[in-house]
């Protein structure tokens, strides 16, 4: 068996929602549990593959998660998977190229042998058990050619990360405070803990990590909601413009307690017609159930203040999920913000000014007072300090990044990565299945061979070639049938 190095080197890839670019992450991991960021790299989308991945997700969302019949009616979807695996595959290869021509990193690591890729792949579809009639139909869509991606980098690739929690009953989502923990407990030898993750995109979701009275380590988290998806619609929309670039539109604006209701009644309802907002935990949200009321697109209201009233919505929401943690937990005081986001200052004071109990500035819905109160009192007699994740070591920028290549690595220790009390699942899931260059493991890099007979998978993942797309995830709709016949 070939030595086993103390550290494993992975690069974690994700490509968002906002179909921006695709963000890439050189992450080092020890055997302490310690993991640093070494090298991040991104590339735009080309606006061709944006326009073809947003029919896709019509297409696929339109069949209700059925991706087969997609590929039967769609014959670009191949292809298009191919392209779309091609370019991230691309952005992955350019990483490894701007490592190995820094002196300073090629002294201090191997790049010749990079053991693994976590690919989350694009989500194009997601309905979680809180959106669906049953856990049976529940489904998830992420398309991505695992195999593809190790033949074209020439390393050993773990992809479709969310199949196994939503086969095991859970929603699939949120991942990232798992992800968070793993932080918070590197944080806590440096005294910087308990702590409040808040990653904010076109969905926001928080995690509290702290300990019970007892000193056991805790965490919880849930996807809270829209965060700045209505304000890029709008800005798309009406300024022809992909976002509101610091702030500058919204922050001319004044908050309209109209419309602020019916964003917060109406833009996030379940098929059901339950108000996902107002939904007790775990939940996991997408896009795709996001509902833009009419009154947002009302022109006898000024555009700067439905702008100002979406961005205000955002940090609102997150302030209102707060109410959700169980009253035995203390709320942290520290709070790290990671995400695009947060790059609004206009969402970014309001949702400071919130938790520092203005609600004079921030108005209220008076049937949220006194649960905003409630959430105030938690906080009295503690400094609230919100900073960027940055400050604490760690990019927020790269964030969900460096998530899929905590993923990766866990998959090859064999660690769940999900737990009941975050997503719902019946028993903790090991996500993720494992592609190697040319199919081969002999492919792999020795390190990560040595790592994988050392870590055997306790549960390993469901994965069966032989029922199973390997170009999109496997809990697809009709992943339950497709169990049932093996």
């Amino acid at each position: 068996m070939p030595n086993k190095k103390d550290h494993l080197l992975v690069i974690g890839v994700n490509t968002g929602n906002s179909l921006d670019a695709a963000d890439a992450l050189l992450t080092v991991f020890d055997q302490s549990g310690d993991m640093r960021d070494v090298l991040f790299h991104s590339n735009e989308y080309p606006d061709s593959l944006k326009d073809e991945l947003r029919q896709f997700r019509e297409h696929i969302v339109a069949a209700d998660g059925n991706v087969d019949a997609v590929a039967a009616s769609t014959l670009q979807l191949l292809p298009g998977i191919k392209r779309y695996t091609t370019f991230v595959a691309q952005t992955v290869n350019d990483l490894v190229e701007k490592a190995r021509t820094n002196t300073e990193l090629a002294a201090a690591y191997d790049l010749s042998s990079i053991d693994a890729i976590g690919f989350h792949g694009q989500t194009c579809a997601h309905k979680p058990p809180s959106m669906a009639a049953s856990k049976q139909d529940a489904f998830t869509v992420q398309i991505g050619d695992g195999q593809l991606m190790a033949d074209l980098t020439n390393i050993t690739t773990i992809y479709d990360f969310r199949s196994d929690d939503i086969i095991n009953g859970g929603e699939g989502a949120p991942l990232a405070p798992m992800h968070n923990r793993h932080i918070a407990e590197i944080l806590e030898k440096r005294g910087e803990f308990p702590i409040t993750f808040i990653n904010a995109g076109n969905t926001s979701n928080l995690a509290h990590i702290t300990r019970h009275a007892k000193g056991e380590l805790t965490v919880v988290g849930w996807d809270a909601g829209p965060c700045n998806d209505f304000i890029d619609l709008l800005m798309r929309k009406e300024k022809n413009l992909p976002y509101d670039e610091d702030g500058t539109h919204s922050q001319s604006g004044k908050i309209n307690l109209h419309l602020l209701r019916v964003l917060f009644e109406k833009s996030a309802v379940t098929p059901d017609g339950e108000n996902f907002l107002e939904k007790a935990p775990p939940k996991s949200s997408d896009p795709q159930w996001y509902i833009a009321p009419d009154m947002l697109f009302d022109p006898s209201i000024l555009f700067e203040d439905r702008l100002r009233t979406a961005a205000y919505f955002s940090a609102y929401l997150l302030f209102h999920s707060f109410g959700y943690t169980n009253e035995a937990l203390d709320l942290p005081a520290r709070i790290a913000l990671a995400g695009g986001g947060w790059k609004n200052p206009v969402v970014r004071h309001h949702f400071t000014t919130l938790l520092e109990g203005d609600f004079e500035n921030n108005p209220v819905l008076p049937e949220h007072r006194a649960r905003f109160e409630s959430i105030r009192k938690r906080l009295d007699g503690k400094t609230v300090s919100v900073r960027f994740s940055q400050d604490y070591g760690f990019d927020g920028q790269a964030m969900e990044a460096r998530l899929f290549a905590d993923m990766a690595r866990c998959r090859i220790m064999g660690t769940p990565f999900t737990d009941p009390a975050l997503t719902g699942c019946t028993r903790p899931a090991v996500c993720g299945i494992i592609r190697y260059p040319q199919k081969s493991p002999d492919n792999a890099s020795a390190n990560l061979r040595a790592w994988l007979a050392t870590h055997p998978c306790a549960h390993a993942p469901h994965d069966n070639p032989d029922i199973f797309n390997e170009k999109w995830s496997r809990a697809s709709a009709g992943w339950d049938k497709k169990l049932s016949s093996k």
